[in-house]
């Protein structure tokens, strides 16, 4: 008790000295203060020797942020441009992430996105609703992101749809044939297979359909709008629209209509918004995967592709396999099916040379791998001069032609012709493949579609062949 009593004698004694010297320390500071502004405003040009001209009461003081410790440091360096605020350095990190495979093609191919958006327009004899129903990620998918497949042809063939999205998982451009009353069938199978398949996702993200028929077959009642379009009903516990269709019952079959197979050709590859096109038929499957492994090979073979000025297309062998077998996920399985005869090239019993690929044996032959690279090159000459390859393109190529039909076949051999006399070089893709809808395919003596072939190859040798001479040149070498 003594003791606190003789301490607090001695704090009721010095208490005010306590205080005095607490009120100096804060003015030290102050002082400091002061003093380290005034330093830096002299060092910035505000205080002059003319100070005492200025009129104090005009004068507005600007607001002063005050800091401390290693914030005042910071500003210190930062006013001395020594570093960058700290705001404008995490700005600096974000802008610099690095670009994505797309946005590296995009400068490197000089391409332009634009969106899909749906138009009503007269395509040659025909009406053409364009975009009609978008998939709603390739609506906006960047130029050099991937790559559209463009496919073609009537509501009966909606049952390769799911497999083949599912597969490709990019955009697809799906032109369809709906004269009449095969408009209502095609809405209806579009609407099945956009939201009652196990697939229906892959499909309303990236196929986008166009439809269109003659002014002379139009239908009875079109949704003028997109939205309006997917109001159209459908039943997903009902049979698809699709399946086991009775052809004779359809309007092209009753009104003795052909099918213009190379105007949806032409339409799908009108109506992408993508640099890049694999031109195909919507009953092939390629390898999965195809897309993204054909675009980082275009970035590995710069010199290939972008700096070559000579015209190229890269082909994909195509191949079938029997009724009861499954489409092979990779070359590996591909092998061993066409091993044990379960595959075969694509139209071996119909006409071989018509798809084979250059160097078939050492493609087959040729080890697996988990990148695309360009395995052979050749020209539509000698012994492929009847090739009809599928291939990926720039979309640069000569459009098919349009005077030609389904039913009286060569519909792709006339863009073969032309693209010889371009003399266009196929560089063949490995390990890309693209497998059939399981099925081996044989000749049929008694097809329909014999009797319009003496007029299509009538048409192609008296009016196309002398019209592509003109257009393209001239090449012995080159037959269609």
């Amino acid at each position: 008790m003594l003791y606190i009593s003789t301490y607090a004698k001695m704090l009721k004694r010095d208490f005010p000295v306590l205080i005095l010297s607490l009120f100096i320390l804060c003015g030290f500071f102050v002082f400091m203060q002061h003093a380290f502004r005034a330093s830096v405003a002299i060092q910035e040009g505000v205080i002059s020797k003319d100070m005492r001209n200025i009129n104090v009461e005009e004068a507005v003081p600007a607001p002063v942020e005050v800091f401390f410790g290693d914030e005042l440091f910071e500003k210190e360096l930062q006013r001395r441009k020594l570093i960058e605020p700290k705001d404008s350095r995490e700005v600096k990190i974000l802008t610099e992430a690095t670009p994505t495979l797309g946005q590296r093609l995009k400068k490197l191919l000089k391409c332009n996105d634009r969106q899909l958006r749906l138009e009503k327009i007269q395509y040659g004899n025909y009406w053409l609703l364009r975009n009609y129903i978008r998939g709603t990620i390739s609506t906006s998918v960047g130029c050099a992101d991937t790559i559209t497949l463009t496919t073609n042809g009537d509501y009966t063939f909606f049952d390769s749809l799911p497999f083949l999205t599912e597969r490709w998982q990019a955009p697809i451009s799906f032109a369809i044939f709906s004269p009449g009353y095969d408009f209502n069938a095609t809405l209806s199978s579009i609407q099945f297979v956009r939201n009652c398949l196990r697939e229906s996702q892959y499909i309303r993200d990236y196929v986008t359909f166009h439809i269109y028929f003659p002014p002379t077959d139009m239908p009875e009642y079109a949704p003028l709008t997109e939205k309006e379009a997917l109001l159209w009903p459908y039943d997903c516990e009902a049979a698809p629209p699709y399946m086991d269709v009775d052809r004779n019952t359809m309007y092209k079959t009753e009104h003795n209509m052909t099918y213009p197979i190379n105007v949806g050709r032409n339409i799908a590859r009108k109506s992408v918004n993508t640099y890049f096109i694999f031109a195909s038929d919507i009953e092939l499957y390629p390898m999965p995967d195809l897309p993204r492994l054909f675009l980082e090979m275009v970035e590995r073979n710069r010199s290939v592709y972008l700096d070559n000025k000579e015209l190229r297309v890269f082909t994909i062998p195509v191949f079938e396999v029997t009724k009861d077998s499954q489409v092979p996920e990779t070359k590996t399985q591909l092998v061993e099916m066409l091993r044990t005869h379960k595959a075969i090239p694509f139209h071996s019993k119909i006409c071989k040379n018509c798809h084979l690929v250059p160097k078939h044996n050492e493609w087959v032959n040729a080890s697996d791998t988990n990148e695309l690279s360009l395995f052979s090159v050749t020209k539509r000459e000698g012994k492929f001069h009847y090739w009809e390859p599928f291939y990926i393109s720039d979309n640069q190529e000569p459009i098919f032609d349009e005077r030609v039909t389904w039913e009286g076949q060569s519909n792709k051999r006339i863009q073969g012709y032309a693209m010889c006399l371009l003399k266009y070089d196929y560089f063949v893709l490995h390990p890309a493949f693209l497998v059939h809808s399981p099925g081996i395919k044989y000749f049929d003596k008694n097809s329909p579609r014999l009797s319009y072939v003496p007029a299509t190859n009538k048409l192609i040798k008296q009016v196309i062949q002398p019209e592509y001479r003109i257009l393209f040149g001239t090449n012995k070498k080159c037959f269609t």
